[in-house]
């Protein structure tokens, strides 16, 4: 209300009390804004006018019954309570303003102040003020009364409290509003004074407690306060950071933190700690805990250029790490190594602690990219300062805490690009050196404690089976001296007690192996036998039971050792064992599955048989196990039992199963394995059930990998015994049926059990084909059972499942173990059969490289094996399921043409030209990766080089419709590159000569600039066949013309863009300049060179080793094992590829270009220079939103054009830059493409921007920062206010740390990349039209 209205209103009110009280409402109601304004007004002119005690007790009135139940009411989550509490705060200002002198303020703060202190118990009375309004209104208060040093102080206290436990905005709300108004009406004095108090109780607490959460919370209250704890201003009383160690402490915090905001304030803090030093030349260093030898931070104006430096390569190093981008972070890598080198020199002079470089390695070990991790890790490792003593002392911590931490991450140790599968991976060989240089670094009398403490935090926590490999064979390296005691034996016994027992066997053992030569080598070894007692000997009151243990685990020995070929068959111990058959085999069963006679409390004499009886369940089932290993011996010896005998024996192994535990019962299945066939015709019904009881015990074994794995080959040697897979459908369908349903299982469980199909496919083949075994009528009935299990083989051939990441590094390893042969002991101590996912692939090749092409049975096998495959290879294109490069389906049909290639010379030539030649056409057909495209090409050209006369075949191929041939007719264009090896065999040389150059020359003129690729490739090389052209040119006519000029064409390509390049590559493709269909036919080939030279997964290529160890390979001429040109084998990779891409043709591609538009043919400008852009825009109907977007930090022009134009066709209200002569920029100006003309541009400098922020949230603006932060709202779930002001930071450094605090909300795009970061300009467009989207349609201001 205007002056001259209210003299207006008080000339026609001469009473200004009876005006007065109309103006005031009822503390029960709610009044109009304008009533409120006017109150306001007419209080304020009183004011100026009356000073007598009615008029202050009736302002004191308005207080208490209109100002304060009115704030009660207001909520800020209301709609218009922003502008209602606007209105009531400037009566109350007014109000508090007249009435100061008395007690008003003191009453009020008591008031308000609790509320402060409250917590959200859900209770929401009336009479309760709003969090937000409390705030409000203390910042009123506090900027309407002169400076009172109690309610100041009480104030602080009572927000301190709050910094620790309410919510992030809430907190902001409190600095901004209350802090700064508190500061704003101090005196340089009281400033300190309270400067002090905030300073101290923030740094107390984070001393006090040092967690994450608490850091965060001091350093936004720190970040907010910068601008005056860094002042140049010099105060006895006032905070210095420069000298405070608790202050450096918490930015150390800071840097490490997991939050990316927390670290941008942490760093701000800092380099303006650094700018104030320099600016003050002042030698200082941090001084507050004198009992610690370690200074974080000095300044010393004579070395002023050493430490500017130093720092801002810090700086660089941090922000840098930030990106979370190995590219963007390797370049400054050398950063750090200078800054280890400056803090090294000068670790004596106390200028650089050790302590910031190991928050630069914290904060790579924290990263999100592994690779980032992983170039830390690498780092630190290779670290040359360590091996200074004092630099080594000084990162001991370090390396027991965070280095541990990190290296527990199995993810690091893969291996290297350049390493095969059998080597340390790289980080293990540092790791090694690593210790041992470190360790011989630290000075003499710190090393055992630093040991120990090590050794400590290894038994602290769970740990992966690869890192503590890894770690326990670092540990191994050191040199031998005895640094521990018994508290450092007890250390390792800790780790090996409690730290691997889930671990797979192997790699557990090789563990233990390295951490006992270590505890050898590193402890005094006469401790280890200084706390064993004898034992005493057993009481005899269970001497008569021990006796029966101790003779029937006598015979289960001898009964093992027989079975190794030790004992001479005609001794006295072979009669005494073969005596036991009238003893298990009497005229019933009752010495089957004997136990013992528990001794009852009263046989009990001895204290020590109370200790043994606590493990007689165990002594039991060792007794029984022990007679079913005679048991088992009696069967093999004697052969066949009679037929109710062997029911009735049976039966009782059925029950043994059930009494045994799971790791004892493999005795039981070995004699199962015997018995089970000769009872089979009787009684199927119970070796179902026996073959049933016997699966259910290994799958519940399955997480028990010492015994599983000689429980599961038992099982399969009973159940896949050759007795039971020779059993038809027909005959025995039951038991047939519960057969093929455990192969159903046990495929499942082999996907997820790395080495469950190796033992069932090692016995199948090894059962139907044992190497070396003669050929006759016996071998023949036993391999043909093999024709009743197809599946089995079909599986085998293209078995592999693709494990995760982690598994495979769980397989290299083993590999890598393995190969240290007896320097690991586990080596030994361990069964190491073999696990490897591709070991049933090369068995089963193995097997199939064995099988003789002139065996009808063999034969028969081979061609019904190949028809699975290609079956397997139809279905899998057919699908529809997605077939992408290295995917499971691209897998399993590369599989199945290697296997097709391995049988293609052994299949009868009729049966090739039946029934595979046809597949194969059919195959080339479809959309194929490129290793399986190469693998149909090569069978093809060898299809056609074995059946010359099926050559029409191929000139079929080029014949069908071309719209469904696509790039596929490239497959076949490729058989023609390879026309030098079929053109010998063929009956008419010059016919198919000419018909390969008709249609090489017919594909040169393809729409498809792939299909002319390679018909021109073609077309070379049939053309350079001079053997095949015997005909005269003259006969050739008007051909060779065209030839000629096509060829000369493609050889002048180097004026066509990147045709040239495509042609030389092609050309050089290994398929294509190398590659000998004939000469290259070997194992090596198919399955190790093809692969890698295809880009295959490394998980993929079969290297010769594995054939060469994994089995007894046959060596044979047809298909060597190694390929005897090595050509190919010194090939790389190319760049080209052939693949159907199924895309576009580039001139498709390009049919739809963006056109850009000029808003305005004419220079607007120049016609209507006077008119500002809002009135420009205006004239032409343009609708305006309430968007107000914030650019100040934004200093590119290029981000600035394109930013200003996407503003104004979202019509946004305006644009605020840092400047205005970015408009005449011509980078602005190319992208904004006259938008600026239309557009509305504030102007507001970077060191202004916290006064407008808090401007245009006093006129209701919600300032939205465009920010990561662990507290973001997904630009998906957020809805925008009305009034929304999107601040963009800065391109490289985002929102500065002392502006985060105005940001009401941060606001982040979902992103599922690895940059994890788009374009300011970018970023603003997405947030820009989704303000547009939800307010499309409602009320906006022309």
């Amino acid at each position: 209300m205007s002056n001259f209205l209210l003299n207006t209103l008080l000339s026609h009110h001469p009473d200004p009390e009876n005006l007065f009280s109309t103006l005031c409402w009822p503390s029960t109601s709610r009044p109009d804004i304008e009533k409120v304004e006017a109150l306001t007004v007419l209080i304020k002119e009183l004011s100026n006018k009356s000073q007598e005690e009615r008029f202050i007790c009736k302002v004191q009135s308005v207080i208490w019954n209109q100002c304060m139940p009115l704030m009660q009411t207001i909520s800020s989550a209301d709609d218009g309570g922003k502008d209602m509490l606007s209105a009531v705060c400037g009566l109350f200002a007014v109000c508090v303003s007249t009435c100061q002198t008395h007690d008003v303020p003191e009453k009020v703060s008591q008031v308000l102040l609790p509320v402060l202190l409250s917590r959200d118990d859900g209770n929401h009375e009336t009479s309760r003020f709003d969090m937000d309004v409390a705030i409000e209104v203390t910042a009123v208060l506090l900027s309407s009364i002169s400076y009172d040093r109690d309610i100041i102080s009480r104030t602080l206290s009572c927000t301190l409290c709050c910094v620790k436990d309410l919510s992030d905005s809430v907190i902001s709300k409190i600095i901004v509003r209350i802090w700064f108004t508190i500061l704003k009406s101090c005196d340089k004095d009281s400033e300190s004074e309270v400067l002090h108090q905030i300073w101290d109780d923030l740094l107390s607490w984070h001393q006090r407690d040092q967690t994450e959460s608490v850091s965060a919370r001091v350093l936004v209250c720190l970040t907010s306060l910068s601008d005056h704890l860094y002042s140049s201003e010099t105060s006895q009383t006032r905070p210095d950071p420069r000298r405070s160690q608790r202050f450096f402490r918490a930015i150390q915090a800071g840097l490490i933190h997991k939050d990316s905001v927390t670290r941008k304030r942490a760093l701000y803090l800092l380099t303006r700690c650094v700018a104030l030093a320099e600016i003050k030349k002042e030698d200082v260093f941090t001084s507050e805990e004198p009992n610690r030898d370690e200074i974080l931070f000095r300044w010393t104006p004579e070395k002023k250029q050493l430490l500017r430096e130093f720092w801002e390569d810090y700086a660089l190093v941090l922000e840098t790490l930030e990106e979370n981008q190995i590219h963007v972070i390797r370049p400054v890598l050398n950063r750090i190594d200078m800054l280890v080198e400056t803090t090294a020199t000068d670790i004596q002079g106390g200028l650089f602690s050790p302590s910031w470089l190991l928050c630069v390695y914290q904060r790579m070990f924290h990263s999100e990219n592994k690779a980032v991790m992983k170039e830390g890790v690498n780092h630190l490792l290779e670290l040359k300062a360590l091996h200074r003593p004092v630099f080594a002392l000084a990162f001991s911590q370090f390396v027991i805490g965070p280095l541990m931490d990190v290296l527990a991450e199995s993810s690091l140790y893969h291996r290297a690009l350049q390493q095969n599968i059998r080597d340390c991976p790289e980080l293990g060989v540092k790791l090694q050196m690593f210790m041992v240089n470190f360790f011989k670094s630290l000075p003499e009398e710190n090393r055992g404690s630093v040991l120990l403490q090590l050794v400590q935090r290894l038994g602290s926590r769970h740990w992966c089976a690869v890192p503590l490999l890894f770690l326990s064979q670092a540990l191994s390296c050191l040199s031998p001296c005895p640094l521990l005691g018994s508290d450092g034996l007890h250390a390792f016994r800790e780790v090996l007690r409690c730290t691997m027992i889930t671990h797979q066997v192997l790699l557990r053992g090789a563990s233990q192996c390295f951490l006992l030569r270590a505890a050898l080598c590193l402890t005094d070894v006469v401790l280890w036998f200084s706390g064993f007692y004898p034992l005493n000997a057993c009481n005899p009151s269970v001497s008569g039971q021990v006796q029966r243990v101790v003779s029937m685990a006598t015979l289960a020995l001898l009964c093992d050792v027989d079975d190794r070929g030790v004992l001479n068959y005609r001794s006295e111990a072979m009669r005494t064992l073969h005596s036991l058959t009238d003893y298990f085999y009497p005229s019933s069963s009752q010495h089957l599955n004997q136990t013992l006679l528990k001794p009852t409390s009263v046989t009990i004499s001895d204290p020590v048989d109370s200790v043994v009886l606590k493990d007689w369940g165990r002594i039991v089932a060792q007794f029984i196990r022990d007679q079913w290993t005679c048991l088992s011996f009696l069967q093999k010896s004697a052969g066949t039992l009679r037929a109710p005998v062997a029911s009735e024996v049976l039966r009782a192994a059925v029950d043994a199963l059930a009494l045994l535990p799971g790791h004892l019962v493999l005795p039981v299945l070995d004699f199962m394995a015997s018995v089970v066939p000769q009872v089979v015709q009787c009684d199927e019904s119970l070796c179902i059930e026996a073959i049933c009881a016997s699966w259910k015990v290994v799958q519940a074994l399955s997480t028990n990998p010492h015994d599983f794995w000689s429980t599961l080959q038992g099982f399969v040697r009973l159940a896949f015994h050759q007795g039971l897979l020779q059993l038809t459908e027909e005959q025995n369908h039951r038991i047939t049926a519960c057969i093929q349903q455990i192969v159903t299982e046990l495929m499942e469980l082999a996907q997820v059990r790395s080495g469950v199909f190796n033992v069932l496919i090692q016995h199948c083949c090894e059962t139907w084909l044992p190497c070396g075994a003669a050929e006759g009528l016996q071998s023949d009935v036993v391999f043909s059972t093999a024709l009743l299990h197809l599946d089995i083989l079909t599986e085998a051939c293209v078995y592999g499942p693709v494990f995760r990441r982690d598994q495979r590094l769980v397989q290299e390893v083993q590999s890598y173990v393995e190969q240290l042969g007896d320097s690991c002991a586990a080596n030994t101590a361990v069964n190491s059969d073999n696990r490897d996912d591709q070991f049933p692939r090369v068995c089963v090749l193995a097997f199939l490289c064995r099988l003789n092409p002139s065996n009808q049975l063999h034969q028969r096998l081979m061609e019904e094996l190949v028809q699975r495959l290609l079956r397997k290879d139809a279905e899998i294109s057919k699908s529809k399921v997605r077939y992408y490069s290295n995917s499971i389906q691209h897998r399993v049909k590369n599989r199945v043409w290697q296997t097709l290639l391995l049988l293609l010379h052994k299949l009868r030539p009729e049966f090739v030209s039946e029934c595979v030649l046809s597949h194969v056409c059919e195959a080339g057909f479809c959309s194929n990766q490129a290793s399986v495209k190469y693998l149909i090409e090569w069978t093809l050209i060898l299809v056609l080089h074995q059946n010359p006369s099926r050559i029409q075949n191929l000139w079929n191929c080029f014949s069908l419709d071309h719209e469904k041939t696509k790039t596929s007719i490239c497959t076949f264009l490729s058989v023609l590159v390879h026309l030098n090896v079929l053109l010998p065999k063929l009956q008419d040389k010059e016919a198919q000569w000419r018909r390969a150059v008709e249609v090489s020359l017919q594909w040169c003129f393809s729409h498809n600039f792939s299909i002319r690729l390679y018909a021109l490739l073609a077309l070379k090389r049939v053309w350079e066949l001079e053997d095949a052209r015997v005909l005269p040119e003259e006969h050739l006519g008007a051909l060779t013309t065209v030839v000629q000029a096509c060829l000369q064409q493609a050889e002048a390509m180097q004026n066509t863009g990147n045709a040239m390049k495509n042609w030389s590559r092609i050309q050089d493709h290994f398929f294509f300049s190398a590659f000998n269909p004939i000469m290259d036919y070997s194992v090596e080939i198919i399955f190790h060179i093809f692969p890698l030279l295809s880009e295959l997964a490394e998980d993929e290529w079969l290297p010769l080793w594995k054939f060469e160890s994994f089995v007894d390979f046959p060596i044979g001429a047809a298909l060597p094992l190694k390929n005897s040109v090595t050509d190919l084998c010194e090939f790389q990779p190319g760049d080209w590829s052939q693949q159907d891409k199924g895309g576009l043709e580039q001139e498709e591609r390009w049919a739809e270009v963006q056109k850009k538009i000029t808003p305005w043919k004419l220079s607007v400008q120049v016609q209507e220079p006077e008119l500002m852009a809002q009135q420009r825009a205006a004239r032409l109907g343009k609708l305006t939103s309430n968007l107000l977007v914030v650019a100040s930090l934004i200093d590119k022009p290029t981000n600035l054009g394109g930013l200003c134009r996407t503003c104004e066709i979202f019509g946004a209200k305006a644009l605020v830059l840092d400047s205005l002569r970015h408009v005449n920029d011509k980078q602005f100006q190319v992208l904004s493409v006259s938008s600026e003309l239309w557009l509305p541009m504030l102007e507001v400098k970077p060191a202004e921007l916290s006064d407008f922020l808090q401007l245009k949230k006093r006129e209701g603006y919600w300032v939205i920062g465009v920010e990561q932060t662990s507290n973001s709202q997904s630009l998906r779930d957020y809805t925008f206010p009305e009034r929304s002001l999107l601040l963009l930071g800065n391109e490289r450094e985002g929102i500065p740390a002392n502006l985060l605090q105005l940001v009401d909300v941060c606001v982040e795009i979902p992103q599922h990349g690895i940059t994890r970061s788009l374009n300011v300009h970018v970023s603003a467009a997405l947030l820009v039209w989704e303000y547009t989207r939800q307010h499309l349609g409602q009320n906006t201001g022309s």
